[in-house]
């Protein structure tokens, strides 16, 4: 039992807070899902506040028929990587439609957002470049950076002075930097200041990758994320994001305006060595970036409703 003995705080918390009559805030049963916002806890009817169901799309008609028909043709699971047993034709057109979504020229789908950045990190970087990210930055990010062994960098929350600091302290190794920023973060719900980042990275000559997880088809006149509502897609390397937010599915990806980027295919662990998404996921995935795409009135109903719960929470 030795291996368990680093959990026994945990234990000790659960048991606390279990003995106190409170409710276990992690990992809830939900019995049955009642809508993209309600479900079914111990009996009752309640509010599911923690989902990222943004635009409400895991219900969407359209969605489920798409990955039903997948599901009938194709079967329930691809059984291996894309490189090992090759990349369905789904695989392929929903790395089209993205790149196409962020007008830019290259997409790799991955199998969930943790794995794109793991996957995208530890193929660009290893040891001898370095990482220079926010110090807020979403464990995946950080795992990602473990992973390359790349030397890891990290500046004040949000502070474009701190990292200007740190990397003029790089002096040329800054050239060979990749900065990572989140465009929402998911643990502070705040912004990353874009503009002044970009302003900073073009200085010192370094690349820049932001996690649009949870701005993606939030922010922006066409729901791209922070990058577009900011006006700096024509000064970022890499966009990483994730389908199991607003698309309301499962998987992630990266897309970029590098001819390169299909190169990460050959060298992303995260990539070579999990199975690919299932055809049912990629099409309810496609028919998701469809109606982002096609439906503002998604994104003009969650602000609106955003507005209303910010009016009466104030």
């Amino acid at each position: 039992m030795r291996l368990f003995e680093k959990l026994a705080h945990a234990a000790a918390v659960r048991r606390d807070v279990v003995s106190s009559g409170g409710l276990v805030p992690f990992g809830v049963t939900v019995e049955r899902l009642l809508s993209p916002t309600e479900g079914l806890v111990a009996g009752r009817r309640v509010i599911l506040g923690g989902t990222n169901n943004y635009l409400g799309l895991t219900f969407d008609q359209t969605s489920i028929e798409a990955g039903v028909v997948a599901l009938r043709s194709e079967g329930t699971g691809t059984t291996g990587s894309r490189m090992a047993n090759g990349s369905y034709a789904g695989h392929l057109a929903l790395e089209h439609e993205l790149a196409d979504f962020y007008g830019w020229s290259q997409a790799i789908v991955f199998s969930t957002g943790y794995l794109a950045n793991l996957g995208m990190i530890s193929a660009l970087t290893g040891p001898g470049d370095v990482l220079v990210i926010d110090g807020d930055c979403h464990a995946s990010i950080y795992d990602g950076c473990r992973l390359s062994g790349a030397e890891v960098i990290r500046f004040r929350h949000n502070n474009a002075a701190d990292l200007d600091r740190r990397l003029g302290r790089l002096g040329e190794r800054a050239q060979n930097a990749l900065v990572i920023v989140e465009g929402i973060y998911s643990m502070l719900g705040d912004q990353a200041p874009l503009h002044d980042i970009v302003a900073v990275k073009n200085r010192h000559g370094a690349m820049l990758m932001v996690d649009e997880a949870h701005s993606l088809g939030v922010l922006g006149a066409n729901g791209r994320g922070l990058c577009e509502a900011a006006g700096v897609m024509d000064d970022v390397d890499f966009v990483v994001g994730t389908f199991s937010k607003s698309l309301g599915g499962v998987g992630g990806f990266c897309v970029s305006p590098h001819a390169e980027l299909g190169l990460v295919r050959y060298a992303s662990r995260p990539y070579i060595f999990t199975a690919s998404p299932s055809p049912a996921t990629i099409a309810s995935t496609r028919a998701a970036l469809a109606a982002l795409r096609s439906r503002p009135q998604l994104r003009q109903r969650l602000w609106h409703n955003v507005s209303r719960l910010h009016g009466g929470l104030t």
